[in-house]
C-alpha cells in the first residue's frame, strides 16, 4: 500500500512539473482576460535629425483618457476595446480602433488582423507577448502636431499589461 502511495506522489509531483516546463501558446496568452494600456511608444525625430523612442504617455499632451483604455481578446476569435470611464471628446478616440469586431492571426501567429466588420481591418504586429504583456505594433502617420518632424508613417506600438 505504502509503494501504490508513494508511485502515485511520485507521479503527480513529475505530471506538475513537466506541466509548468510546457510553452504557452500565443492565443492562450493574447486570451487571458483584460489587457490595460499603459503606454504608446513611437518614434519621435527631433529638429536635429535624432531619433528615439518616446512613449507619449510620459508627456503632458497625452490625454488622460487613453489612459484608461483596455482591450480584451476572446479565444473565439473576438476583441473588445473599453475605453474607460475617462472618455476623449465625446467618446471619440484618437487612434481609430473600433470598439468590438473579429481578429484572426497573420505570419505564423506574430501578428493580427483586427475586423471591426468594415474595410478598415487594422494589421498590427505582435511584438512582444508573455502573460504579463502585450505589445501591438501598427503603422500609421502621426500628426505634425504632436512632434516636431513632419507626418510621416511610423511604428505605433501599444503597451499592454495585467494587473
Amino acid at each position: 500500500m505504502k509503494r501504490i502511495f508513494t508511485l502515485l506522489i511520485i507521479g503527480a509531483l513529475v505530471a506538475a512539473c513537466s506541466k509548468d516546463d510546457e510553452p504557452q501558446s500565443n492565443l492562450n496568452m493574447l486570451a487571458t482576460g483584460v489587457w490595460n494600456l499603459s503606454g504608446i511608444i513611437t518614434n519621435y525625430t527631433d529638429a536635429d535629425g535624432n531619433s528615439d523612442e518616446v512613449n507619449i504617455f510620459d508627456y503632458s499632451f497625452c490625454p488622460e483618457c487613453l489612459k484608461d483604455d483596455q482591450i480584451e481578446i476572446f479565444s473565439r476569435g473576438e476583441y473588445q476595446i473599453s475605453l474607460g470611464e475617462e472618455l476623449c471628446v465625446n467618446n471619440v478616440q484618437i487612434f481609430n480602433l473600433q470598439h468590438s469586431g473579429s481578429w484572426q492571426f497573420t505570419h505564423d501567429e506574430k501578428g493580427i488582423i483586427l475586423n471591426p466588420g468594415s474595410p478598415d481591418s487594422i494589421l498590427m504586429d505582435i511584438t512582444s507577448l508573455t502573460l504579463e504583456e502585450l505589445k501591438l505594433t501598427y503603422y500609421d502617420t502621426i500628426p505634425q502636431i504632436l512632434f516636431i518632424n513632419d507626418s510621416s508613417v511610423q511604428a505605433i506600438t501599444f503597451f499592454y499589461t495585467h494587473d
